[in-house]
Formats: C-alpha cells, sequence, structure tokens
C-alpha cells in the first residue's frame, strides 16, 4: 500500500474520531489530587450514603483518569509524548498529513479528558441520588469513549498491534445482540431501497395530522368569534378577545404547516420515478455496486464446488474396480461431496469479507441460520440418510426390498439409490437416497421371483378373465383376451386379482352328475368309462403332448344327482385352449352318458303335504 493511501485511511480514522469528541465543553482537566481533595470534603458534609458513593467516585476517577494523567506527566505531558514519537523514527521524512493527524487526535483526546473530568466533578458535588445516578451513567459512557480514544491515539501513533496489550472484559453472548449486528446491514439496504417512499408515507401521515389541527383551530376562531357577536360583558369580552387571538394564531401556523407540508409532498411526487423505473435504477445500483463481489462469489463458490467434485470423480477412477462399494471409499466421497458446499459457501463468504459487502455476507448467513434452523426437525431423518450411503443402514445393495407394492433389487446405493426389477418394463427406479428413510431390505432366496408373470403369459385372474400379458410395467399390467381386445390394470389392482399363471403346466377342474339309478356301477364302471372317454376324445383337439393326464373320481352324492370330479392336466402351450378344453369336456362326458344309457339328473324339488 502507498504512503498516500496510509495517509488517507489514517486522517479518515481522523476526522471520524474528532468528530465524534466535538461535543461537550472544553474546560479546564483537574489533576487526581484535586479530585480526591474535593471527594474528602463533600464527604465530610454529606451522611454515610453519600460519602460511600463518593468514594467509589473518587476510585474511579483515580482508575480512568488519574492513571492516565500521571502516564502523560512521566512522559513529560501530552506535547512530550508526542515529541518523542515523531523523534523515534530518526532518518524517516516526516509525513505532514501524519503530524496534522496526530496533532487534531491529541486535542480530540484533550477534550475528551477534559469531558470527564468535568462530569467527575459534578458527581463529587451532586446533592441527590436521581443526579448522582445520572452523572455516574454520563461518566460511563465518557470513560469507554475516552479509553477508545486512546487506543486510536496510540495505534495511529506507534503503528503496532495493542491487543496484547488490552484486556478486555469478558462479554457474555447475547444471541439477540449478535443477531441485531448481523441484521443491521440487511435492514439498512432495504431503508436506502424504500427511503423515498417512506419519505412520502411520513409526509402523508403529519399532512393528515396537521390538516386536522388546521380544521380544528378553524372551528374554534369561528366559535369564539359567533361569541364575541353576542356582545358579551367587558371583562367576558376581553377574555374571549385574548382567546381569539390564540387560537387565531395556532390556526395560522397550521395553515402555514399545511401548506409547506403539502408543497414538500407535491415536489416529491413530481421528482418520484414511476415503479419500473425505481426498479430499474435500484438493479441498475445493485449491479454497479454489488454486481462484481457477486459474480467474484458465485464464481468462487463454482470453482469449489465442481473442484471438489472433479477431484473425487478422479479418486474413485484411480481406485481398484468394485473398490467403490468398499466403506472407505463411501465415507471419502460422501466427504468430499459435502465439502464441495461447505467450501463453496466458505468462499463465497471470504469473497464477501474481503471485498467489505456485509449485506451479501449477511444475506448468506442467515440463509445458513435458516436452513440449519429448518434442518433440526430433519435430523434425524439425515442421519439415516448417510447411513444409507454408507450401506450400513435398513436397506442394503444387493438386497430386496418391497417399494410402492413391488419387489426390487437394491443395484446400488450413493446420494442417489438404484431399484431393479428385470421381470417388468421400465423396472428400473432412480430416487434420492432420503427416499428409502424407513424402507427394510432383506436378502432375496434363491428361487424368489421378482413378479408373478412375465410377457407373454397366459393368465386366469380371480374375476375370471384368462388374457395374455402383452405388456408389465411398474405402473400397469395390460392383458389381452382370446377375441383381441386389450385390458388395462394397474399394476396393484393386477396383483390383488393374484392372477394364475398358466405358462408352464395347468389343470382344468370341471364337475358332471348322473342320476340315482346308476348308483350300483356309480364308484367302479362309470368313472373309468368317463376317463376312458376323455382320453380318448381330447387328444384330437390338442397338439402332441399338450395333453399329460386325466383324472375322474367320484366326488360327493348330491342332492340330485351322483357328481363326478374331472380333472384335466395340461400343458402350458395349450393355455390359450382352455375355454374350449372346458367345453370339450362336457360334450365328451355327454355322449359317453348317452352311448351308455346314463340318464343325467335334472335339478328336483320335493314337495310334502301335510296331513290334515
Amino acid at each position: 500500500m502507498s504512503c498516500h493511501s496510509v495517509s488517507s485511511i489514517r486522517l479518515a480514522s481522523l476526522l471520524l474520531v474528532a468528530g465524534l469528541s466535538a461535543v461537550g465543553p472544553l474546560l479546564a482537566q483537574p489533576s487526581a489530587r484535586d479530585a480526591d481533595s474535593l471527594a474528602q470534603k463533600q464527604a465530610a458534609v454529606q451522611g454515610q450514603t453519600v460519602a460511600q458513593e463518593q468514594a467509589v467516585a473518587k476510585e474511579s476517577a483515580k482508575q480512568s483518569v488519574g492513571n492516565e494523567v500521571a502516564e502523560v506527566a512521566d512522559s513529560g505531558g501530552p506535547q512530550a509524548g508526542f515529541t518523542a514519537e515523531l523523534e523515534a523514527e530518526e532518518g524517516d521524512p516526516l509525513d505532514p498529513s501524519a503530524l496534522q493527524s496526530l496533532n487534531a487526535l491529541h486535542q480530540a483526546l484533550a477534550s475528551k479528558e477534559r469531558q470527564v473530568a468535568e462530569v467527575q466533578q459534578q458527581l463529587v458535588e451532586a446533592r441527590d441520588q436521581v443526579t448522582r445516578e445520572d452523572l455516574a451513567a454520563r461518566l460511563r459512557e465518557l470513560r469507554a469513549e475516552l479509553t477508545e480514544q486512546r487506543r486510536q491515539f496510540d495505534r495511529f501513533a506507534l503503528e503496532i498491534d495493542l491487543s496484547p496489550f488490552v484486556q478486555e472484559e469478558e462479554q457474555s453472548f447475547d444471541w439477540q445482540r449478535e443477531l441485531s449486528n448481523l441484521l443491521k446491514p440487511i435492514l439498512a439496504e432495504l431503508k436506502s431501497a424504500t427511503a423515498e417512499s417512506r419519505a412520502i408515507g411520513e409526509l402523508r401521515a403529519e399532512l393528515d395530522t396537521i390538516g386536522e389541527r388546521k380544521t380544528q383551530a378553524s372551528q374554534a376562531v369561528d366559535r369564539l368569534e359567533w361569541l364575541l357577536a353576542q356582545e358579551p360583558s367587558g371583562t367576558l369580552r376581553e377574555r374571549l378577545e385574548a382567546r381569539l387571538e390564540h387560537w387565531q394564531r395556532l390556526a395560522d401556523e397550521a395553515t402555514n404547516r399545511y401548506t409547506a407540508l403539502d408543497l414538500q409532498l407535491q415536489s416529491k411526487l413530481e421528482e418520484r420515478q414511476s415503479l419500473l423505473d425505481e426498479t430499474t435504477s435500484y438493479a441498475r445500483n445493485f449491479v454497479q455496486t454489488r454486481g462484481l463481489n457477486l459474480l467474484l462469489a458465485i464464481a468462487a463458490f463454482g470453482l469449489v464446488f465442481f473442484g471438489v467434485r472433479w477431484l473425487a470423480t478422479q479418486l474413485m477412477r484411480l481406485r481398484k474396480p468394485h473398490a467403490e462399494k468398499q466403506f472407505s471409499s463411501r465415507l471419502a466421497l460422501l466427504l468430499l461431496h459435502v465439502f464441495s458446499v461447505l467450501g463453496g459457501l466458505l468462499a463465497m463468504m471470504a469473497v464477501f469479507n474481503a471485498a467489505g459487502d456485509w449485506f451479501m455476507l449477511g444475506i448468506i448467513i442467515i440463509f445458513l441460520i435458516g436452513i440449519g434452523w429448518a434442518s433440526i426437525n430433519t435430523l434425524p431423518s439425515q442421519i439415516e440418510s448417510v447411513k444409507l450411503i454408507l450401506n450400513v443402514g435398513t436397506v442394503r445393495e444387493g438386497e430386496r426390498i418391497l417399494f410402492n407394492n413391488l419387489p426390487y433389487r437394491v443395484e446400488s446405493l450413493a446420494f442417489r439409490a438404484q431399484l431393479v426389477n428385470p421381470e417388468l418394463d421400465g423396472g428400473i427406479q432412480q430416487l434420492p437416497v432420503r427416499d428409502l428413510v424407513g424402507y427394510h431390505s432383506r436378502p432375496p432366496g434363491d428361487d424368489e421371483v421378482w413378479f408373478p408373470t412375465r410377457l407373454g403369459d397366459w393368465v386366469e385372474l380371480d374375476d375370471g378373465l384368462l388374457g395374455q400379458v402383452s405388456h408389465q410395467s411398474p405402473s400397469t399390467v395390460r392383458l389381452t383376451d382370446l377375441g383381441g381386445a386389450e385390458i388395462v390394470y394397474p399394476t396393484s389392482d393386477f396383483l390383488q386379482q393374484h392372477p394364475r399363471r398358466l405358462a408352464e403346466r395347468f389343470r382344468i377342474v370341471e364337475h358332471f352328475g348322473i342320476d340315482y339309478a346308476h348308483r350300483a356301477i356309480a364308484t367302479s364302471e362309470v368313472p373309468d368309462l368317463m376317463q376312458a372317454a376323455l382320453t380318448e376324445a381330447l387328444p384330437a383337439m390338442l397338439d402332441e403332448g399338450q395333453l399329460q393326464a386325466v383324472t375322474v373320481i367320484f366326488a360327493a352324492a348330491g342332492t340330485s344327482s351322483l357328481d363326478y370330479r374331472i380333472e384335466v392336466r395340461l400343458d402350458g402351450s395349450a393355455a390359450s385352449s382352455t375355454e374350449l378344453i372346458r367345453g370339450a369336456i362336457q360334450r365328451i362326458l355327454v355322449d359317453a352318458c348317452n352311448r351308455h344309457g346314463w340318464t343325467i339328473p335334472f335339478t328336483q324339488i320335493t314337495l310334502h303335504q301335510a296331513s290334515t
């Protein structure tokens, strides 16, 4: 930094301190000994309570004023210390601006010391408790300002870090005060953006107040003039005239004030820009003042974020195959991803801090505080998500999970999970790992299927529908019946129909009955003859190998017939002929009845007539 820049910064500091110290009278500063003698004299006059308060004030004066005065006296006074400081740098050219700055700081410091001494003397001479409390509070404020100005003088004169020599009292943490300090730049920015609107609003509010005052004063004047018109007595008339003069003056003042405010308001309204122009102007000013800072902050975030992500990708590529499945690799990847976000945010904050843009820095900090506060309720879920990413949670890679009432294989677990069902069209689910929180997986069985049907299978549902699976996905299953019509079921509804798969082998069960007149041969000859008839006739309508077995057994003696249960075992390739086979079974058995003279009964109703 150049000498000119250093001088400019010093001069700015000087003007700030000098401005703060300009208030207060320039009075002579008494010594600590004079303050002690005054305190003793006052203590002899006042009571014990007052004496104690003065002793405290005297001791404070010794500590805050007397010590500093003694230090100045030991060094030959303020001017002597100032001269010694200038002579310390032998051989260096003397900067006139530095000399002026030190002289101004010295004058401001001397003025502040005189103010402290004056308030100290007033505190010693005070006689009532209220005055003493006010002066004590004022004295504490002045001492704090005096201490800060002395540090400012030492920092400017010595050009060293004084923090090792300063013992500051530790203050308890007050989150409300810290939050207030954080919000000040943001509120200041909002105030600056709405300054014109707020000024107009204040003018209108004051105009309404003054207008009401003018109206009331005018009414009072009218009332007093009416009373005077009634020709009251002499003394009453004098009083009414005095009140009329008073209220006339108030009405004139209110009128003048109202006119001035109205002119100010009209001027503000004429100078006010439109909403679009005002917004555009604010945006342009924001870009000009903070645009570069924001651009640099975004660039810093992107550099750190994508740089760390790229580094994580390269590290994963350098590891051995399948090493990404190891716990150490998962943990390293998780930490790198977390650091990519936190590091990017820290880079943004560093840019705003270096640029001195406390507004944007406050926005980032409040944003982070909001995210942290909102994450408190989801902390258990976040912990479970981390455990899933590390593959140590309730869902593990390679296991079976029931997700949305469908079975899936957990193909991979990272920041995103991949679920796969090999039997479904589009059976790959990509979802955030947090969506698996609360689920449980288990190792799959050796022969466990992933879906009850496959594409091209013939199935029979609980509602009696027979159809071929032409499409199945996580959302729908489409069946094509024997006539070619397509029936679409939501996958969950399809599973609730308990589909009966006919793809490999299946059986058809039918029932047939004959009359009780043939009960003598019903359990011996009839089942064999029925089975022989079916075994002989069914292959003619089926392909070779489709018919596997035919079984006829006596089932029950019904209310109207002797019932038989016919079971036909078929190969899965005959599934499309299921309805034809059912009809053929009934036809063949009816032909057998005709051939062997068996009577087919019908439902009978027996009526019993009661005797009279």
